[in-house]
């Protein structure tokens, strides 16, 4: 009889579902990014403003999941012509960015709306953290 609970492969197991480390996740975006309390709007720091679009688009990504957990009615997801409006990189770099991070499988699309998975935020934090080293 196996026993599935303690067995080393659940470890390749992974869910939409499962749970997001909150404080991992601000620390994350704090030098990047801030929602606005009001308008609920994400605003961008001149540090966000240095990085190359891929990583711009994981930082938004992270910030509307992190706005999602606090505010529930907003969606996590956005289209790319949200992202064209929030004039964050060149209109001509948006599909690109979304494309390219989509075939690296960073993140996941459902009826053209863009999203970063809960599963995928410890891998975006330890990439940035290699950043700053």
């Amino acid at each position: 009889m196996n026993d599935t609970k303690n067995d080393p492969l659940n470890q390749l197991f992974v869910s939409e579902s499962q749970a997001i480390n909150r404080q991992e996740l601000a620390e994350l975006l704090l030098p990047y990014t801030a929602i606005h309390k009001e308008t609920k709007e994400i605003t961008f720091t001149s540090q966000f403003l240095e990085l190359k679009n891929n990583s711009k688009i994981l930082i938004l990504l992270a910030a509307i999941k992190a706005r999602s957990l606090i505010l529930p009615d907003i969606d996590d997801k956005i289209s790319p012509l949200e992202i064209i409006k929030m004039e964050i990189i060149p209109e001509g770099s948006v599909k690109t960015s979304l494309k390219s991070l989509l075939d690296l499988k960073e993140i996941k699309s459902e009826k053209g709306r863009y999203y970063l998975p809960n599963y995928k935020i410890p891998q975006v934090v330890n990439n940035f953290k290699k950043i700053k080293q």
